[in-house]
């Protein structure tokens, strides 16, 4: 009788211990989807949000200069500061897009704290690069709206950096590498959703 009770407590533990076992196990595996849900789903938002950076940037530096933009910008320095260069005012246009574009521009940078979680410094730097082109279009707008005399070698650098080129320029290249190695790094974790797109015939 001893016997059976002692056997019967044994299996009673063992049932018990492969109980908690299996809880465990399976704890551990929805903790690795649910992680991993979260990687992918932010993988998602950092190569869509980076090539909304891309577009917005090329907004900024659109050689295309409104008349509307110019007027709001006069406005606005003129009870800003006692004094700046007018005939600058069409280069202080990119500064004024980059404003209007600020919460976008601040949300994708703020994935960047996340996105080191998951891939370290390696893809901070990316966001990193990305903020150095976005303040030197900044910066160079206010310097060339403050500055009542820019030496013409300047001024024509600056012109390449506030206005695109198109044709093999230097910042759009740059810019397309970011993307690139954003989509090299971060596209295979999601590309089991991707579809194949059909078209009507």
């Amino acid at each position: 009788m001893e016997i059976f009770n002692l056997v019967k407590e044994l299996l009673s533990l063992l049932i018990m211990g492969a109980g908690v076992v299996i809880a465990g196990m399976a704890l551990y595996t929805w903790k690795k989807e649910f992680i991993g849900k979260k990687k992918i789903d932010l993988a998602c938002d950092i190569v869509e949000q980076a090539c909304n950076m891309q577009k917005i940037i090329n907004y900024m530096r659109n050689p295309v200069r409104y008349f509307d933009e110019a007027e709001e910008i006069k406005e606005k320095l003129s009870k800003e500061k006692d004094n700046f260069n007018k005939k600058n005012i069409p280069l202080f246009i990119p500064r004024l897009r980059m404003y209007k574009k600020r919460e976008e521009i601040e949300r994708f940078f703020n994935l960047g704290n996340k996105a080191q979680i998951y891939w370290g410094k390696d893809i901070v730097n990316l966001f990193d690069e990305l903020n150095i082109i976005f303040q030197e279009i900044s910066d160079i707008s206010e310097l060339l709206i403050t500055k009542q005399v820019i030496p013409e070698k300047e001024f024509v650098r600056y012109g390449k950096i506030l206005t695109n080129s198109f044709d093999n320029d230097e910042i759009s290249n740059k810019i397309q590498k970011i993307i690139d190695e954003f989509k090299l790094n971060l596209e295979p974790l999601y590309k089991d959703r991707l579809t194949k797109w059909k078209k009507l015939k």
